[in-house]
């Protein structure tokens, strides 16, 4: 997870993005007027996510007026806007999220978040991978095991959705948020009363006015 502060201009974003890449991509060249998914990557944080690379670069020009996205998108090369029309996040109110949110989907969505302490305050669960002598099987443990669990609530208090960041990261600030992310599977205790519900894994966030 990664805090992104958006770029206030198109030469302030585009210099970030053409950026040469990491040594090894022989390429991709810096200042050239072409962004590649290897200088992409490198500003994001990630080698092999495409869908996390396309998250971070609409987030980070978020704030930018429609024309200098528009510069942006223009500069992508045709292997990068392909991922960027197959990966673009959407953007969703707390109460899409909570009504239509089907795992798998790249999502943006902005509130407050309020941490979980326990199993108690959330029942929740994941199924994660158990690899034993190169077999791989699946195993479901609570969710606050692994990540750092988080609510957050519309203004009206009626609708509540979960979010989540692995453990080893740092947590959330609890102030009002632009969280980006994958929606994830969710399986809900049996005494939840729920049916299977997804959660927004937080890959990125931007502190909102």
């Amino acid at each position: 997870m990664k805090q992104i502060i958006p770029f206030h201009t198109f030469k302030e974003a585009i210099e970030s993005f053409d950026n040469g890449g990491r040594f090894f991509n022989f390429l991709s060249h810096a200042k050239d007027g072409v962004v590649t998914p290897a200088e992409l990557g490198k500003v994001a944080g990630v080698t092999h996510d495409p869908q996390a690379m396309i998250l971070y670069l609409m987030m980070s020009i978020s704030t930018l007026d429609n024309h200098s996205k528009e510069r942006v998108l223009a500069h992508l090369d045709t292997s990068l806007f392909d991922l960027y029309e197959k990966y673009h996040p959407v953007h969703m109110t707390l109460e899409q999220f909570a009504g239509l949110g089907k795992a798998g989907i790249s999502t943006t969505v902005v509130g407050t978040p309020k941490k979980i302490s326990s199993t108690t305050d959330f029942g929740g669960s994941i199924m994660v991978p158990v690899i034993v002598d190169a077999v791989t099987s699946f195993a479901i443990v609570p969710i606050v095991s692994a990540y750092d669990v988080y609510e957050l609530t519309s203004n009206e208090g009626h609708v509540v959705v979960t979010v989540a960041h692995h453990k080893e990261k740092s947590p959330l600030p609890e102030r009002k948020l632009r969280l980006g992310g994958m929606l994830t599977s969710l399986n809900q205790s049996e005494e939840a009363g729920r049916a299977s519900e997804v959660f927004l894994e937080v890959q990125y966030y931007v502190e909102e006015d």
